[in-house]
């Protein structure tokens, strides 16, 4: 039964958010730790940061760590085919028509409304996971760290990442 939830649950996900994964964390929030309480804030927050490093989108490895903490492997491949499923077949169906209805003005309007969707998604995402995630000074300094050497000095996010990892290896926050 909690595996068939837990793909509901994913399901929904997929099908109710526009944008990237970072804007499905807010609809995963709510129900995660809000609704069924699988999570705590503080879990959610942790998980969201693994999922961010390790290899693979941030919503399926997501997805996989909540599926296994809640119902094991079964759980994982329960939550994960649910947030893909519905994602899978629309992109399929537009990939296939894509080329033939790209340029109606519909669909340019559509797209035009989508994409400020999709960033404020992305905006309450970041909002939410900066009260958990920016907690003091340090931690603050580690974000506005990160955000200077992708964005100013243009530094690879691979070696962000990878410098990130030491750093928490080897010095205690």
């Amino acid at each position: 039964m909690i595996c068939i939830k837990l793909f509901i649950t994913f399901l929904k996900i997929g099908l109710f958010t526009i944008g990237s994964g970072y804007s499905m964390l807010v609809l995963a929030q709510r129900y995660v730790v809000e609704s069924y309480h699988w999570l705590t804030v503080q879990e959610f927050t942790d998980l969201v940061a693994i999922s961010e490093i390790t290899p693979g989108p941030i919503m399926i490895n997501l997805a996989t760590f909540v599926g296994t903490k809640i119902a094991g492997l079964k759980g994982a491949i329960f939550a994960t085919m649910g947030l893909v499923v519905i994602p899978f077949i629309t992109l399929y169906v537009i990939a296939l028509n894509y080329t033939q209805f790209k340029n109606y003005p519909v669909i340019q309007n559509l797209l035009r409304v989508i994409r400020p969707m999709a960033i404020g998604f992305i905006t309450v995402a970041i909002l939410k996971l900066f009260k958990t995630s920016i907690t003091d000074l340090q931690t603050a300094l580690v974000a506005i760290i990160v955000i200077l050497v992708t964005v100013v000095f243009k530094v690879n996010p691979i070696f962000t990442v990878i410098g990130g990892i030491i750093l928490g290896l080897f010095v205690r926050f």
